[in-house]
């Protein structure tokens, strides 16, 4: 019996050596591709590249043939740009609201009248409007917007839609000679009076230029200056107190200012109107996220991603841009000890 134990043991020490040799022996590599095969495999990756590509162009993506080639390729939906233009430029005119204080307009002169063989002065007249203030609603429309290389250009109705303002007209007339004076004298007199604002249509053309920095992509705007003409339109009640100014006075001084035609000479020097000029920095530049710089920490190991952009191209369906993609490792940061204290 003694040698039959023994036997067992001596053969399953003999199994589990042969076991263990099996398992810890490393399966044979294969021996390394030669420079066809390698060649080969090339050929057959571009050809699936190639494909891919040739799929992507028929469902639509006609554009990324010219697209930025780098190690990945973004392309952002130019509806998705057009929304963000959108909203920057309307945003700047949204109910706008221009505003001009203490403007002055003069206008003087003359009037004459025929008396037997020549004409005859009867009085000069100085017309004076002080605008205290004048305001105007500025609107945008819907932009249209069109995208080349590089560049998107737009257009945008912006109109005058409302305004108000105040004022004050004076009228000083100063005859001339005995018998006008006998018959008006002197004038002097002040009204206030208020009114609106001619509604306007003004159109801003300009563009923005697209280019690769850092890790965004900015649009520049270029635009030009925008000129806005203010005219003040005259309320009935501004008109009412201009002809009031002429009744107020005796029959034949009423005769000498209706000569001035006070009613013509306010329509002239109002309706010259105003010019309010809007900057282009009003347009600040749009800058879309087109970067990562991102850590990841893996097995005790800080991995930083970046990803930095190679170019920009600017298409009728897509702004695409190209970026490479580079890891980099770091040793992960020892957890900082809390200080002791001693009592």
């Amino acid at each position: 019996m003694r040698r039959i134990v023994a036997l067992l043991v001596l053969l399953l020490a003999v199994a589990g050596a042969a076991l263990f040799y099996a398992r810890s022996r490393r399966p044979e590599l294969p021996p390394p591709p030669t420079e066809a095969e390698l060649a080969g495999l090339r050929a057959r990756r571009d050809a699936l590249q190639e494909r891919l590509r040739t799929a992507v162009i028929a469902s639509g993506e006609k554009s990324i043939g010219q697209a930025p080639q780098a190690g990945l390729m973004i392309g952002i939906p130019t509806s998705f740009t057009r929304s963000i233009i959108d909203q920057v430029v309307t945003g700047v005119f949204q109910e706008l609201t221009l505003t001009l204080k203490n403007l002055k307009v003069h206008k003087e002169g003359s009037v004459k009248v025929k008396m037997l063989v020549r004409k005859k002065e009867l009085g000069a007249y100085v017309l004076d409007v002080q605008i205290h203030e004048v305001q105007g609603i500025l609107r945008p429309g819907k932009p249209e917007v069109a995208f080349s290389k590089n560049r998107v250009a737009l257009k945008l109705p912006v109109r005058l839609a409302e305004g108000r303002g105040t004022a004050d007209i004076r009228l000083r007339w100063d005859s001339k000679g005995l018998a006008a004076n006998a018959v008006c004298g002197d004038v002097d007199v002040t009204k206030p009076v208020n009114g609106g604002v001619i509604p306007q249509d003004y159109e801003l053309a300009g563009a923005f230029h697209i280019a690769a920095s850092g890790e965004k992509i900015t649009l520049t705007p270029d635009f030009p200056e925008l000129v806005v003409k203010i005219i003040v339109d005259p309320s009935e009640q501004a008109w009412a107190a201009v002809d009031e100014v002429v009744k107020e006075q005796r029959a034949g001084c009423e005769m000498a200012l209706d000569k001035v035609d006070i009613r013509t000479q306010l329509a002239k020097i109002v309706g010259r109107g105003f010019n309010v000029k809007i900057p282009p920095k009003l347009i600040k530049p749009v800058r879309l996220p087109a970067g990562v710089n991102q850590s990841l920490e893996v097995q005790g190991l800080r991995l930083d991603l970046k990803l930095k952009p190679t170019g920009v191209l600017v298409a009728g369906d897509r702004l695409w841009y190209g970026a490479d993609l580079t890891v980099g490792s770091s040793s992960k940061p020892a957890a900082a000890q809390p200080a002791s204290t001693q009592k």
